[in-house]
């Protein structure tokens, strides 16, 4: 089990401990102190009173999803007069700005963390003054900024112009959390991990992180990773970013001897009506003995390669909908170009005779043409603890298609990638994918690989007159793999399966998963922190190639757990999770508790992807 403790999160969490929930949504409820120091005199009570409130989140259950660009509707075609940028500041809320409850660590909050500054923020918009208002386009935009990191929320609001009937004004409303952090990692007696970083250098929307690794049985018993994330540069939307480490774990050992030199240029697709979208990345990366033996080390563990992979997409007649007024025609066009190149100078002596697709060569050329079209919904309690979150509804149909030369094995490949997400009329919403691909070689199709998955969350309800609220989350896929020759087999620790498994050692080909899993929700904080405690199962099934369908191996999770974060943190959501093995394997403990801080807090909304090959694992 690991300890993190977000450094200056932690100071932020005394000085805010946090948030008054009857400002944050608009109530106007009496405060309730339960905490004892509430009921001194002078400073001791200022202090217990900033912190022992809690009070109710309004519950949204029963207004359902809303179509983010539908409250911009009736503004469409007017022009923009002026922009302005508001903060509610570290004490409010992009919800209601008018009602705030200033205190003694509110105001010390509002000093010590940075602001990112107006030019910053309109660096990220879509659009600017004197520009025509297209709903969806600022819809997109809205939908964004709250995507941003170091923003906790942000809303756009349009007001009619007073002066004139043709024109309006726009608000952009956003909220910063405290972007400065950290983390410790006990591993041991022997080792110590630990990072501090800045979300948002001095409100330039810039990311810095520096880790630091002490390991006693480690030579050098010191490491170092640093990285500098460059946002949107000059209002392009292209990231940068520069990482050089020693200290990052092996790919083959999980020890802490990987040397990494990376840079990745990035232009996400921020709205359907750009234009341009893609990314590269060089990284060269090796293994250097420093926990082993030589002749192990040169046995099983050391390798180094370099990799290129860029990617280029181009999104048809993107600017001629703006144009011709065609805004509301969701469905897009894109054509794509991938390339990847990954050589390796050195693997290990025993796969240089036993072939691992692990440290193959490889090169390829992949292009792709995707349909796609997605509108965007808003909701809460997915995720996140109340704040805005937007899930997409639409479609994406890609298909793939190259050339690759894997291990000097050339071949032709063909995918076909397929999605789909909605909600129902009761308000639930399903996501289904369907994913095959394969190459042609030796006179036959191989490495064959299917996929199809489909995952759905029910309606969020409330449990009677409490302030209780529960989701549940189903999923389910099937994975094979035909005529086997240079691909991974199936895993079990996998997205698709058990991630926290241990791997089966075995030629798998079929693989099929169910999961469920309950979250219930308080309304209510708890010196300025949520929690969700949940219970979830799992059970996947694995057969090997070439043995009947029935003879396969059932394994399964069984457990319990909470989840907790505060919404005015950097940090992400921390999770404590205890599981249940029935059946285990390679000298897996039956039981295991973890404690997670890297979860993902905002849904993954993107159906558009780089060319790629089909992923089971």
């Amino acid at each position: 089990m690991s300890y993190r403790n977000t450094i200056y999160s932690i100071l932020l969490t005394v000085l805010t401990l946090c948030q008054y929930p009857n400002w944050a949504f608009g109530q106007e409820k009496p405060v309730s102190d339960t905490f004892f120091l509430a009921k001194k005199k002078g400073i001791l009570g200022k202090i217990g009173k900033s912190i022992s409130v809690s009070g109710d989140i309004p519950i949204t259950a029963d207004s359902g999803v809303l179509k983010n660009e539908e409250s911009f509707a009736v503004f469409k075609g007017k022009t923009i007069r002026h922009i302005f940028i508001q903060k509610p500041g570290f004490n409010g809320t992009v919800n209601d700005t008018s009602k705030f409850f200033n205190n003694f660590f509110n105001d010390i909050g509002n000093r010590l963390h940075p602001n990112t500054s107006d030019k910053i923020i309109k660096k990220n918009l879509f659009f600017k003054e004197s520009d025509t208002l297209y709903p969806a386009l600022v819809a997109d935009n809205e939908r964004f900024l709250r995507d941003i990191s170091y923003l906790q929320d942000a809303k756009i609001l349009v007001r009619q112009n007073d002066e004139f009937i043709d024109q309006v004004d726009v608000i952009v409303v956003c909220k910063d959390v405290f972007p400065v952090g950290g983390s410790a990692d006990l591993g041991s007696a022997k080792t110590l991990n630990f990072e501090i970083n800045d979300d948002n250098l001095v409100g330039t929307g810039d990311r810095v992180a520096l880790a630091n690794l002490i390991d006693l049985d480690r030579t050098p018993k010191y490491g170092l990773s640093a990285q500098y994330l460059k946002r949107n540069i000059k209002g392009s939307f292209i990231d940068l970013s520069i990482v050089y480490s020693n200290i990052n774990p092996a790919f083959n050992s999980g020890r802490r001897d990987e040397t990494v030199i990376y840079i990745k240029a990035d232009l996400p697709l921020v709205s359907p009506y750009r234009k341009w979208t893609g990314s590269y990345e060089t990284a060269l990366r090796f293994t250097s003995n420093r926990y082993l033996n030589d002749s192990v080390f040169e046995s099983d563990f050391k390798y180094r390669y370099r990799v290129f992979d860029g990617w280029l997409g181009y999104n048809i007649g993107a600017k001629k909908h703006l144009s011709n007024a065609e805004i509301n025609k969701r469905l897009k066009y894109l054509l794509s170009i991938r390339g990847i190149y990954r050589r390796y100078e050195s693997i290990p002596k025993y796969y240089q005779t036993n072939y691992s697709s692990d440290y193959s060569n490889l090169a390829t050329v992949l292009s792709a043409l995707t349909v796609f079209e997605q509108n965007y919904y808003h909701t809460n309690y997915i995720y996140g603890f109340g704040r805005n979150e937007d899930v997409p509804e639409g479609f994406s149909m890609s298909l793939i298609g190259g050339w690759t030369n894997r291990n000097d094995i050339s071949r032709p490949y063909l995918g076909f990638d397929y999605q789909r997400n909605y909600f129902t009329r009761k308000k639930n919403y399903l996501n289904y994918i369907l994913r095959f691909g394969g190459y042609y070689g030796n006179q036959r199709l191989e490495d064959l690989s299917f996929l199809t998955a489909i995952e759905t969350f029910t309606r969020l309800r409330k449990l009677g007159n409490s302030k209780w609220l529960i989701r549940h989350f189903l999923s389910g896929s099937l994975t094979e793999q035909i005529n086997t020759r240079l691909n991974d087999p199936l895993r079990l620790s996998s997205i698709y399966g058990i991630p926290d498994f241990n791997n089966v050692n075995s030629k798998i080909s079929f693989r099929a998963t169910a999961n469920c899993e309950s979250v219930f929700y308080n309304t209510w904080k708890f010196v300025g922190f949520n929690f969700a405690p949940f219970g979830f199962a799992n059970l996947s099934y694995l057969k090997e190639s070439g043995i009947p369908i029935v003879k396969g191996d059932l394994y399964t999770a069984l457990g319990i757990g909470v989840r907790t974060r505060n919404e005015n943190l950097v940090f992400g959501t921390m999770e404590l999770r205890a599981s249940y093995y029935p059946r285990t394997i390679n000298n897996m403990p039956v039981w295991n508790i973890t404690f997670n801080t890297a979860l993902q807090y905002k849904y993954n909304s993107s159906l558009v992807k780089r060319p790629d090959f089909v992923t089971v694992n």
